[in-house]
């Protein structure tokens, strides 16, 4: 039963985020998106508080969304005082080895990174020596943010204890991923394309 409820946070923020996310730049409703990002910074927050490995992973998805420029509004901002406040109340989790910590924080802040920078020029279409095509396979590869998915799990040989959080990541991502294809349509329903 705890097996459900940690995957259907991990699967429940990334729903809210990206509910937020296409709240903002598709739909163009910014009051709407407060809440669902809001209760995504809740999911994010919660799942951040209960082992060093969702901490390391979770901590590496925002540092690198932060780090590429991604947050460029103020109703980003809930789900972010949310997460600090749930960390302030629940506390950090115990951290058994901080220097093996640091390095899997920062190996999973590079693989975010990189998904991150990848999407955005796989979505500008540019072509060339650091661009490729839209149907190319690396746009495909970055399209769906393999490398943080992929690296999480090998990243599971050496820290093995990571594996529940590196499914978890993949959770999150099925729940962005629903939540893109349901506000497609439904862009689609509302503008007509």
């Amino acid at each position: 039963m705890w097996w459900i409820i940690y995957l259907a946070m991990y699967w429940s923020a990334g729903l809210t985020l990206k509910t937020g996310d296409d709240l903002l730049d598709e739909l163009n409703r910014p009051n709407l998106a407060w809440f669902p990002l809001g209760l995504s910074g809740l999911f994010f927050g919660t799942v951040m508080t209960l082992s060093q490995w969702d901490m390391a992973m979770l901590g590496a998805v925002v540092i690198g969304v932060l780090l590429t420029g991604k947050v460029d509004k103020p109703q980003f901002m809930a789900g972010f005082l949310l997460i600090g406040l749930l960390l302030a109340i629940r506390g950090i989790p115990v951290v058994t080895a901080w220097l093996d910590w640091w390095a899997l924080l920062i190996m999973l802040l590079l693989a975010a990174a990189i998904d991150e920078v990848g999407h955005g020029i796989m979505e500008s279409g540019t072509q060339g020596v650091i661009g490729f095509s839209k149907i190319s396979n690396a746009a495909w590869f970055f399209r769906h943010r393999f490398t943080l998915k992929l690296s999480a799990l090998l990243l599971c040989i050496l820290w093995p204890g990571l594996f529940p959080s590196a499914v978890g990541i993949w959770m999150f991502d099925l729940g962005y991923e629903i939540a893109g294809s349901l506000l497609k349509s439904k862009r689609s329903a509302i503008l007509g394309k």
